[in-house]
């Protein structure tokens, strides 16, 4: 009876549902005079616990649906996440995070732990779960899905998609005066993305300066390469492009050339890029806990749900933009995260 009352009532939010049963008991128990004799002795015993029962079976269903959360690292970003999807999952949440924990044998020792589903957050989180193909598994805070479980049909997620208009938009917004970009790019994983750039960037008169890089020691030439060619340089997630042994020689060539880096992560303002266009962490795991409350919930639902994030955020580094002798709009930086 439990499970028939759960698939008939998750449609609504737990806490609304409670909240409906209590309000039902309360009546009851007030009720008076012609009210209560409508019913008889064996008609009210009969009500009041089906009412109890009802109350009973939603807090076991609500209550027993557990969930092991793996983060890829103890970060803010990361804890943001988890801090919001608390909010919106409602069920119980027991953390992992790799850092802490013993890489070996992860996948067994989750479950070990018998959880109704997985979340991930970060890639190598991800990569650590992926051979569990018997649980629905949610993934955020992944740049770009692997294609080795991309097919997985136990896979749903909140993928960090910005669209590229939203980045043309953004860089216009911060630099007004722009009229060529440039993008280094990989196109095994970044082909579609540029695609849609170029369409965005040239509907407005943006020209977009293309190079592509197949291995990251492409990166140096090709960015040295766009000296007095480019206003702006959009650095996009992706790893060929973006990693350990890059970010320094572009910082650097951005700060020689005065040339503003507009990228997308607040990480990257902070270590000398002038804006970013990145996802609000917070609101991810709002979304991310609304993908797996349908999932643990909703009989009708099924996996995999992959959805993009719906709320970015604009962060400036001004100092930055100062010293390069760029000046910020006031109208820009109210609705900017700035850093000094």
């Amino acid at each position: 009876m439990c499970k028939l009352f759960h698939n008939q009532s998750t449609k609504i939010k737990g806490k609304q549902t409670r909240h409906f049963i209590l309000v039902c008991i309360s009546i009851f128990v007030g009720m008076k005079g012609g009210a209560l004799k409508i019913l008889t002795k064996a008609g009210k015993i009969a009500l009041l616990a089906a009412a109890i029962l009802l109350l009973l079976c939603h807090t076991a269903v609500s209550e027993n649906r557990k969930v092991v959360v793996v983060k890829s690292a103890e970060i803010k970003p990361f804890n943001d996440v988890i801090e919001g999807f608390r909010r919106t999952c409602d069920c119980t949440v027991k953390e992992l995070s790799l850092e802490r924990h013993n890489h070996n044998g992860m996948a067994g020792k989750i479950l070990r732990m018998n959880p109704d589903a997985i979340l991930t957050i970060g890639t190598d989180a991800l990569k650590h779960v992926k051979e569990i193909k018997d649980l629905p598994i949610v993934y955020t805070m992944v740049p770009h899905l692997p294609d080795s479980i991309s097919e997985n049909e136990n896979l749903s997620g909140v993928d960090m998609n910005i669209s590229p208009t939203s980045y043309i938009n953004a860089i216009i917004s911060v630099f007004p005066h722009t009229k060529r970009v440039g993008i280094i790019y990989d196109p095994r994983n970044s082909g579609a993305f540029v695609t849609e750039a170029l369409q965005a960037a040239g509907s407005i008169g943006i020209d977009l300066i293309l190079k592509k890089a197949a291995v990251s020691s492409d990166v140096f030439s090709r960015i040295d390469g766009m000296k007095d060619k480019i206003d702006v340089f959009l650095m996009l997630p992706n790893t060929t492009v973006v990693n350990s042994e890059t970010i320094n020689h572009i910082l650097l060539f951005s700060f020689q050339n005065r040339i503003p880096v507009f990228t997308f992560s607040k990480k990257y303002v902070e270590m000398g890029a002038v804006a970013a266009l990145g996802i609000d962490a917070f609101d991810l795991g709002l979304q991310t806990g609304e993908v797996m409350r349908k999932l643990l919930y909703e009989s009708d639902v099924k996996p995999p749900i992959r959805i993009d994030a719906r709320k970015s955020t604009l962060t400036i580094n001004r100092k930055i933009a100062a010293k390069m002798g760029i000046e910020i709009r006031d109208a820009v930086l109210k609705k900017a995260d700035v850093i000094d």
